[in-house]
């Protein structure tokens, strides 16, 4: 079975909402959503255009993952 999304769990509502609006896939036009489990805790859904080579593996997600974490950091954090 091909995997359809990838899926992020990250436990501060407000760090997957900043996460959210920063996540691209610099591959594809994905699209993000937010959904929560049966217990509450919340996921990033990310779902890839067919063939998009983060969803096949191809190539890593590591590097639209660190520009969407990058973009939750207060200023102060940042040089």
């Amino acid at each position: 079975m091909e995997p359809t999304r990838t899926d992020t769990v990250i436990g501060d509502p407000t760090l997957v909402a900043a996460f959210l609006a920063n996540y691209h896939c610099g591959h594809c036009n994905s699209e993000t959503e937010l959904r929560h489990d049966q217990h509450g805790n919340p996921h990033l859904i990310t779902s890839h255009d067919d063939g998009c080579p983060v969803l096949t593996g191809v190539v890593s997600s590591a590097p639209d993952v660190a520009r969407a974490a990058a973009g939750t950091l207060p200023d102060t954090f940042r040089r």
